[in-house]
Parts: C-alpha cells; sequence; structure tokens
C-alpha cells in the first residue's frame, strides 16, 4: 500500500450540512474500497487562483491516505458524480 493525499475543493455556495454530506460519503466510498484514511486536513474558505464555476472561493479539504494506486480510476468516476466537488487531485507521497 502507498501513501496518497487527496486534495478536495468544495462549493462555498452549499450549505454547511452539504459540504459535511459530500465529505461523509466520500469517506464511506474510501473506506468501503478499503482505503485507509490517516488524516484529514481542513483548510476551510480561501480564494481560488481562477474562478471555477463562476465561483473565485473555495472550500479546500485534504486527506492523507494508505491505497492501492490502482483504485485512482475508480475512485475519480464517482468522485466526478458529487456536483458540489469543484476540483480533486490524488498526489503519490514518495518515500
Amino acid at each position: 500500500m502507498k501513501k496518497y493525499e487527496l486534495m478536495l475543493i468544495l462549493n462555498t455556495s452549499i450549505s454547511d450540512e452539504d459540504r459535511n454530506t459530500s465529505l461523509e460519503e466520500l469517506k464511506k466510498l474510501l473506506t468501503k474500497n478499503e482505503v485507509k484514511i490517516e488524516k484529514e486536513d481542513i483548510w476551510w474558505d480561501r480564494k481560488l487562483a481562477y474562478k471555477i464555476n463562476k465561483s473565485d472561493r473555495g472550500f479546500y479539504v485534504l486527506l492523507s491516505l494508505e491505497m492501492n494506486g490502482k483504485l485512482i480510476k475508480e475512485l475519480s468516476k464517482s468522485i466526478n458524480l458529487d456536483k458540489n466537488i469543484l476540483r480533486y487531485m490524488f498526489a503519490k507521497i514518495e518515500d
């Protein structure tokens, strides 16, 4: 199992309840696929470098994961279905 980071940018125009629901559904998806969430770091609301869907602000969340890299493609398909997630990126952490 390799270490990865997942950076998420969520829509700031949604309610806190909707944002928490999206995060909880994502965490359930990850644990269902045997991904170990080692750390969750919430960066809160920040200004974006460029507008995404006419929004110049985003709610940032960084997840430190331990997982099989072959799952990224499958997980990406599910993450793309969540309209509250503006952008996301998986990054492999070198040992």
